[in-house]
């Protein structure tokens, strides 16, 4: 690929004790006269910072941290990102260098594909997928996995391979590159070298869709049953639909009622329920990790009791036999 001098949007690249500086450019008949619509730059920019940050603690974890700056003018049509690890913190981050805990900048660079490093990052080895599938993920010790897809395989580091499994980061770099390529006028997407004009990177809009994140996979955390009390808020009685309940202090949730036995009762008029009865059921609970975060689904295997929320009255009996006549 040949980039036409000046039209290109972004950073210098240039090795650093404490700083990584890249050009990232934004290419093509839309940017003729050097300007980039802030809809499509703005979701970029904040995305490159995700994208960093979330590397940053996926590999170092709160040992060091990097921060995103911008430098450059928009006015000129040319834009700059810093990627800096602050320096309040670097000389923590050279004293773990030694045991290999924390991840310089560059090498973090590197690991996301985006820097200099000779390597294969992640936007390698997405670029290497093209789409597909893994069939098989094989430890080769010593900090490495092989990849194997449709009789091909690949080398990569594990820090590669955990960047490449989360959600998050993958969602970023989407933002980085196929988001802006989706509009028309912008062709590619690059990492520039400025001080040797080198293209240390280059992706085409025909290559953008290998960015997509794909859809994450939810996790299973664990799965309990309890007894507990529940008062019923809404009530389904169309296969399937899910009732309402609430424990009491403002916790409600929804559950798939799964007693059959009750429900066929419930059908027949053998048993009257309605709106706020009281329930003691045998409860399980199923806590997933999925892209929004921690869910839990409730599904109500058993009902042990049932009674109505009507409150009972007092009444105040006389067990002597004497009675009182009332007093006028």
């Amino acid at each position: 690929m040949q980039l036409r001098t000046p039209r290109w949007n972004a950073t210098d690249v240039t090795d650093m004790t404490q700083h990584a500086r890249f050009h990232l450019v934004y290419d093509g008949p839309a940017l003729v006269q050097h300007q980039m619509e802030v809809r499509a730059l703005a979701p970029a920019l904040l995305a490159m910072g995700e994208l960093v940050e979330r590397a940053n603690e996926l590999i170092n974890g709160s040992q060091a941290k990097v921060t995103l700056n911008v430098h450059a003018s928009f006015k000129s049509g040319s834009f700059g990102i810093d990627l800096e690890l602050a320096q309040s913190l670097w000389q923590k981050a050279m004293d773990f260098a030694n045991g290999g805990s924390v991840s310089g900048v560059l090498n973090l660079v590197g690991l996301l594909g985006i820097g200099t490093s000779a390597g294969v990052g992640m936007v390698q080895v997405i670029r290497w997928l093209r789409g597909r599938g893994v069939d098989r993920i094989e430890s080769l010790g010593e900090g490495k996995s092989r990849l194997h897809v449709e009789g091909e395989h690949l080398d990569i580091e594990e820090p590669v391979l955990v960047l490449l499994q989360d959600y998050r980061v993958r969602r970023a770099l989407e933002a980085v590159i196929t988001d802006p390529l989706r509009n028309e006028g912008i062709d590619c997407v690059a990492v520039v070298d400025h001080q040797v004009q080198r293209v240390l990177l280059s992706i085409e809009r025909a290559e953008a869709v290998y960015f997509k994140a794909p859809s994450p996979e939810d996790e299973t955390l664990q799965s309990d049953e309890y007894v507990d009390t529940l008062q019923v808020l809404t009530l389904a009685f169309q296969d399937g639909n899910k009732w309402r309940f609430t424990e009491g202090g403002g916790v409600t949730y929804y559950a798939v009622v799964q007693d059959e036995d009750f429900l066929s009762r419930v059908h027949l008029n053998q048993v009257k329920f309605a709106k706020d009865d009281i329930i003691k059921a045998r409860i399980r609970r199923t806590q997933r990790i999925t892209k929004d975060g921690l869910k839990a689904d409730y599904e109500v295997l058993e009902i042990l009791e049932h009674r109505s929320a009507a409150p009972k009255v007092q009444l105040r009996m006389n067990f002597a036999g004497n009675t009182r006549a009332p007093q006028s």
